[in-house]
């Protein structure tokens, strides 16, 4: 399937709509209806997509290449629940190589001290086809170990995933494993800091020691 992938991704002129939907769908979860992707993904969502046939045929060879999967659900019509219409649902398969890796297509900013932000890699479609590769052919579990990390932070430190994703976000920014658009990057530097710090203490003033009593004489 990965080769396949590989090779249907080398055909995309452009490969952030593809990466993008695969995003979306990843962020999603579940299972969502197909209306709900073209509202999102569209022109009327601010989407990659243009029109819904485009939408349509990734969406179909995604499904062929089995790294999402499409349902079908008989529901009440919104305008008349007498009638029955047929809802196409399509969600991204968890069992896919590519499941554990399709936000490795994204490079994470941090604006402000709790504000972050997103976009695509350069080339996102082969970063993602990279990622999967180098890690199936060592160990499958090895794209999985990252959730367990995150779960076993958390424990540890008894706080909830967004805490814990806040705290590794910063320790990759110290180490510059992800870029930061604010230009004063020493801030995030544990060197500079201490630096900062011990030059602060260098210069504040000492407390003046305390007059020792003195002794009084004996009577």
């Amino acid at each position: 399937m990965l080769d396949e992938f590989i090779r249907y991704s080398a055909l995309q002129r452009d490969q952030a709509p593809l990466a993008s939907l695969l995003i979306y769908l990843k962020r999603k979860g579940g299972y969502v209806q197909l209306n709900q992707i073209w509202r999102d993904n569209g022109p009327t969502g601010g989407g990659p997509f243009w029109n819904q046939t485009t939408l349509m045929n990734k969406l179909d060879k995604l499904e062929r290449l089995g790294i999402v999967s499409m349902e079908r659900r008989i529901l009440p019509s919104p305008r008349d629940e007498a009638k029955k219409k047929t809802n196409t649902f399509y969600r991204i398969s968890p069992e896919t190589p590519l499941y554990p890796y399709v936000f490795g297509m994204l490079k994470i900013y941090r604006e402000e001290p709790d504000k972050y932000s997103s976009e695509l890699v350069d080339k996102p479609l082969d970063h993602l086809s990279d990622l999967a590769g180098r890690c199936a052919s060592s160990d499958p579990q090895v794209g999985r170990e990252l959730d367990v990390a995150m779960e076993l932070l958390g424990e540890v430190f008894s706080v909830g995933e967004g805490e814990v994703r806040r705290m590794i976000k910063e320790r990759m920014a110290r180490r510059g494993m992800i870029g930061e658009r604010r230009t004063d990057m020493a801030e995030n530097d544990p060197e500079e800091k201490s630096a900062e710090t011990n030059s602060a203490a260098r210069a504040r003033p000492s407390p003046k020691k305390r007059k020792q009593a003195k002794p009084r004489p004996k009577e």
